[in-house]
């Protein structure tokens, strides 16, 4: 396998280069600018998902695939940036247009919706997703994602044999410690259905992950998204503390106890006796086996917070573990 470095000067990158996982995707990628997404292409030209907003896509697509018929679209949301080449693509094919059903009732500049604009266009055959659907793309399937958020009706696409996520504008890389963050647009969006629409993606085993901007990345991907997850609790909570231990919690819910406490610790090297880090990390200890210092824990935050009833329930089950294992080893 080629294992040259990505030149950003090139427009079109054939992915496989650079990881087994991608074999068969091809990029046009137009720079880390928000004028144009990223166009993912399968099946030598078949299928492509989004469009950017290019002239010259067609011209592109003959140079690379010089007997292309381009046969559906698929789009992970309605932004312009993606789905502003699609008049250039109309006037050479006419592909099936594959959406979420909620973006098509968004609203375009002059008060008309996508739907209606795409029935002016010409466009006949729409297929509507609602999310969980399989798409068949010729050795791949890709399973339609759910992850309103960025707009009410974004979706990713996930591969799951081959662990690779199509994640348009609901997540995006690093690049160093910057952080392009994906933003709820102001028409629909919504930060809490964003953030958990990332905590799903979290779950999932992904090789590689190709963003709508940036280029993919297909290294320490899960890394990735819980820095984009802290990031978006920054915003929802307003709080450090509490993105902190919301990240600590996910975390403990995929497996990493002691990256879980590391959260926790930052939290209370700021506030010793903080109830919720406290609590939080109380849980860790106890699933860790730890009951003495779980309750120690538990302890703490009840006494910051004397009526703080999960906290006395989590100490009863630690007493309650505490003294099984004393007996145990009589």
């Amino acid at each position: 396998m080629d294992k040259r470095e990505i030149d950003y000067r090139e427009t079109f990158h054939p992915l496989g280069n650079y990881s087994p996982s991608m074999e068969g995707i091809d990029l046009l990628y137009y720079g880390n600018g928000r004028l144009s997404s990223n166009i993912y292409i399968l099946e030598e030209g078949r299928t492509l998902v989004d469009l950017g907003n290019f002239a010259g896509l067609v011209a592109e697509l003959e140079e690379h695939y010089p007997q292309v018929q381009v046969e559906r679209v698929i789009f992970t949301h309605a932004h312009f940036d993606h789905l502003g080449g699609l008049g250039e693509i109309l006037s050479h094919w006419k592909p099936q247009v594959i959406i979420h059903k909620t973006e098509l009732e968004s609203m375009l500049p002059g008060g008309t919706t996508l739907r209606e604009a795409f029935q002016e266009m010409g466009i006949k055959d729409i297929k509507e997703l609602q999310g969980n659907e399989e798409i068949e793309v010729a050795a791949r399937k890709l399973r339609v994602l759910y992850t309103p958020g960025h707009t009410p009706g974004s979706i990713s696409l996930y591969d799951p044999e081959k662990g690779v996520l199509f994640s348009g504008d609901t997540a995006f890389p690093m690049m160093g410690e910057e952080m392009l963050l994906t933003a709820p647009d102001p028409q629909g969006g919504n930060l809490q259905e964003l953030t958990e629409s990332i905590r799903v993606l979290i779950h999932l085993e992904i090789q590689a992950m190709l963003p709508g901007h940036l280029f993919p990345v297909w290294e320490n991907v899960r890394e990735h998204l819980k820095r984009t997850y802290f990031e978006l609790q920054l915003q929802l909570q307003g709080r450090e503390d509490m993105a902190l231990i919301n990240a600590g919690i996910l975390s403990a819910d995929l497996g990493d106890l002691d990256e879980a406490v590391a959260f926790f610790d930052r939290v209370l090297e700021q506030a010793p006796n903080h109830p919720g880090a406290c609590f939080t990390k109380g849980l860790a200890y106890y699933q860790q086996g730890k009951f003495k210092e779980a309750i120690e824990l538990f302890d703490r935050a009840l006494e910051a917070a004397p009526n703080f009833q999960e906290a006395q329930q989590a100490r009863r089950m630690a007493a309650i573990a505490l003294s099984g294992r004393k007996e145990e080893g009589q």
